[in-house]
């Protein structure tokens, strides 16, 4: 007689949201839009949950102080490289302390991904198909009133030459044609 070895429950997975672990699909490497950037090693569907941004929980008043802080570094013509990812009205992520590879995700004006905040966590969709080899992207959406903080380099045909949430980059043209028809 012969004793088979007891059923094993499969293992919950540790994020049922990522099927997939990310380093199977993602890798870190130079950027042509800004330093470092984030390529697919692999196909990836659109909807397909990629990755989820980490880093160490912070209040607003610690995003403020570190954002003060990483312009003055920019001023000084250092690293100026933002990290921190609004989250919910009292707290922000902050990738550059407890970040992964999410954080080199680079910005887009026509990004092939998206962000979503699902009950606290951050995760990276796929809004369509994307080529091995392609370069990750989403839009930052930063607010207007930064714009002049965050000059962009994505390299789009529609690239909005700076850093604003899509549904802001219309105040982006009205100050440009402004400015033009000043000089």
């Amino acid at each position: 007689m012969t004793r088979s070895a007891p059923a094993r429950r499969p293992r919950k997975a540790l994020h049922p949201e990522i099927p997939v672990p990310p380093a199977l699909l993602i890798q870190r490497r130079q950027s042509g839009i800004h330093g470092h950037g984030v390529y697919a090693r692999t196909a990836i569907p659109a909807g397909h949950v990629i990755v989820e941004y980490t880093g160490e929980r912070i209040t607003k008043t610690e995003s403020l102080r570190r954002e003060a802080a990483r312009l003055e570094r920019a001023r000084k013509g250092h690293d100026a490289c933002t990290y921190l990812f609004h989250l919910n009205q009292r707290h922000d992520l902050d990738g550059r302390r407890g970040g992964n590879v999410s954080r080199f995700i680079n910005h887009s004006c026509r990004p092939n991904c998206h962000s979503e905040n699902r009950r606290g966590r951050i995760l990276i969709v796929a809004t369509q198909d994307i080529a091995e080899g392609e370069e990750l992207t989403f839009d930052y959406g930063f607010p207007f009133r930064d714009w002049a903080d965050h000059p962009c380099r994505c390299g789009s045909a529609d690239c909005a030459g700076y850093i604003v949430a899509a549904d802001q980059r219309w105040r982006l043209r009205r100050v440009k044609r402004t400015s033009g028809a000043a000089r």
